[in-house]
């Protein structure tokens, strides 16, 4: 095993025995951005869909999150944003990507109130160099690394397999790597068709790395077959269920609703 999969490995095993705090505060800066979206989502762009997020366990009538994706047209492309609320209705995560037309990622920002994280990674030009900003805990920090396949985070990801559902369908699998920004690095996963039936196409993505998928279930992405929009997502998401009033990482069930005919 290298030491980023020894590293990760232990940080899983400690995420889970070790708790985190349900309540956090954001540096200020990150915490205007946070209300400002709040106060006025709209300013993200056009809401392409609604996400209700339950947990993968048990049979809960109510979701746990709601998300919202909304979109923004930019120079060269498409600023992608999925805004997450608690059952209260406060905002408590944002992602933004920023994509070209194909959907490759440009750059990545977030802010997490749960676990109290904000910070960006930018993708060079070729694909190929990661620089990562991050702000924890009034901590600042910032890292670099080289990848050798093409990046993808959840507001890029759906896009991503649009953009490559032929190859998929024809049995071709094809290799991501995944951010994971507050370790500020990328995982492997392997991306490939899985099984289509009564109008639903599914894809799966798995982690490439053995001891990864031991603790890691594979992601699952269902589209209706005919409109190609996302249907229903499978596996880890960005927010953290709160249990006696600590936070853990939460395996979900996402089923959404379309809001436009298109996908963007």
């Amino acid at each position: 095993m290298n030491r980023s999969s020894r590293a990760f490995a232990t940080a899983l095993t400690l995420l889970a025995f070790t708790p985190i705090s349900a309540f956090a505060a954001l540096d200020t800066a990150s915490a205007e951005r946070l209300q400002k979206l709040q106060q006025s989502p709209a300013s993200a762009g056009e809401l392409i869909y609604r996400g209700d997020t339950f947990a993968q366990e048990g049979n809960a009538a109510q979701p746990l999150f709601r998300y919202e994706r909304r979109v923004a047209a930019i120079k060269n492309g498409l600023s992608a944003s999925h805004l997450t609320r608690n059952p209260r209705g406060q905002m408590v995560v944002i992602e933004v990507a920023q994509m070209g037309p194909d959907y490759a990622l440009q750059r990545f920002d977030t802010v997490n109130q749960q676990s109290d994280f904000s910070g960006s990674v930018e993708v060079s030009a070729d694909g190929r160099h990661l620089h990562y900003a991050l702000l924890e805990q009034g901590q600042a920090s910032s890292a670099d690394e080289q990848v050798d396949a093409p990046v993808v985070t959840g507001p890029s990801m759906h896009g991503f397999i649009l953009q490559h559902w032929d190859q998929l369908k024809a049995g071709e699998t094809l290799p991501v790597r995944f951010v994971v920004l507050q370790e500020m690095q990328t995982y492997g996963f392997d991306l490939r068709f899985d099984q289509e039936s009564d109008g639903q196409t599914v894809f799966s993505l798995t982690p490439s790395n053995f001891i990864i998928r031991l603790a890691i279930k594979p992601l699952q992405v269902t589209f209706d077959s005919a409109a190609r929009t996302v249907v229903r997502y499978a596996g880890r998401v960005p927010p953290k269920q709160e249990v006696q009033g600590e936070l853990q990482d939460l395996d979900a069930r996402v089923e959404y609703t379309a809001v436009t005919p298109d996908y963007r």
